[in-house]
């Protein structure tokens, strides 16, 4: 399977944010994927889950910032549902914009953060200002409308038409507050 970087014309690296998470005991793709689950990405919950299996190290010593450019690092092979978890991740409260865009920088997945940041900055209301921001402290990427990346819809809850032709306003997915019950 291709890597994240591959698929935008750069080659894999050996992460030292991946070496720290492995560290951590966080040593798969999908104990990342998991831990996003765990901190509040409910609407990726496979069928399988159990919060048990893994152990969240702490904010202070995984960050959000950390946990979502993980999930989408160049290192990682290319998986479309961990970037859609890494955008739900990446809009919740609180995150350091800057940290954020020196991590995807150092993984080699700023492509894949500027297409996230561009589509939350459009469709993205309650948090329009900080992927504006964002989209500005990262290198104007070529592949922003590249056919490799999730469709806009899968960062966001369309409810569709109600009776009457009345259509409900997408929602951007974020991380629920109080997360998943152990």
């Amino acid at each position: 399977m291709a890597t994240m970087a591959s698929l935008c014309g750069g080659t894999a690296h050996l992460s030292p944010l991946l070496r720290k998470a492995r560290a951590l005991g966080l040593e798969t793709p999908d104990s990342l994927l998991r831990l996003a689950i765990l901190r509040g990405c409910t609407h990726y919950v496979p069928a399988d889950y159990n919060p048990l299996e893994v152990t969240d190290p702490g904010e202070e010593r995984f960050g959000n910032e950390e946990l979502g450019v993980a999930l989408i690092s160049g290192a990682q092979e290319y998986e479309p549902q961990r970037m859609r978890c890494a955008a739900q991740l990446l809009s919740g409260k609180g995150l350091n914009v800057e940290a954020l865009s020196r991590l995807a920088l150092m993984e080699r997945c700023e492509d894949a953060l500027a297409y996230i940041a561009k589509q939350g900055s459009q469709w993205d209301v309650e948090g329009k200002a900080f992927w504006t921001k964002l989209s500005s402290l990262l290198p104007k990427s070529l592949l922003e409308a590249s056919e490799v990346w999730p469709h806009p819809s899968r960062f966001m809850l369309q409810p569709g038409y109600r009776r009457g032709g009345a259509m409900h306003t997408p929602v951007w997915l974020r991380p629920r507050t109080e997360g998943i019950a152990v």
